[in-house]
């Protein structure tokens, strides 16, 4: 996983729980003197074990802990890269893109970025049908990314997990109903 995501986690935990709280993390789940860069690639099972103890702290399950993750991470990486964004002006428009757009302009600033696979296709007005896979299996944090896109453009959205790895199927299948917030 890239250090950017580390860097999010980082942040994540420094906003929710404080410097310390950061500092202890590591030195329990890190190599000692260990600081994430965000264009290196880290070993996943760090970040695992990381988000682990970031749900223990903050008393949530693991499948919790990585939505908010993937909300807060959505904000930090518009933070970061306000370019990957820039040209969309609306919540489908984004959700559509994110394969061939979005992961294509991440691809160009990180070197082999192992990305999640996502066919997104927007079958009504209101509605998109979304495949999700991953090796990493991070698609909670997907939905949290989403309901993190949301919420940059203002919007209600409603997720509904058809259909998802950790079942047992090859991919995950995610409904995205969305509405304007005075809609």
């Amino acid at each position: 996983m890239k250090g950017v995501v580390f860097r999010g986690i980082e942040s994540l935990v420094i906003d929710k729980c404080g410097m310390n709280a950061w500092e202890e993390l590591l030195k329990k789940n890190s190599p000692n003197g260990r600081v994430y860069i965000s264009p290196t690639s880290y070993p996943d099972e760090e970040m695992f074990a990381l988000l682990n103890d970031v749900s223990i702290k903050l008393n949530m399950a693991m499948p919790d802990i990585l939505k908010v993750f993937g909300k807060y991470l959505f904000n930090y990486l518009v933070t970061k890269h306000p370019v990957i964004i820039k040209d969309f002006d609306s919540f489908p428009n984004l959700i559509v893109s994110i394969d061939k757009v979005i992961h294509a302009e991440v691809a160009k600033l990180y070197y082999e970025p192992s990305l999640p696979k996502i066919n997104a296709v927007r079958v009504d007005e209101g509605f998109i049908l979304m495949d999700y896979y991953s090796k990493r299996k991070l698609c909670m944090c997907a939905e949290g990314l989403i309901y993190g896109a949301a919420s940059y453009f203002d919007i209600n959205v409603t997720l509904n997990h058809i259909q998802c790895m950790h079942d047992g199927f090859a991919k995950c299948i995610i409904e995205v109903a969305y509405e304007e917030k005075n809609g």
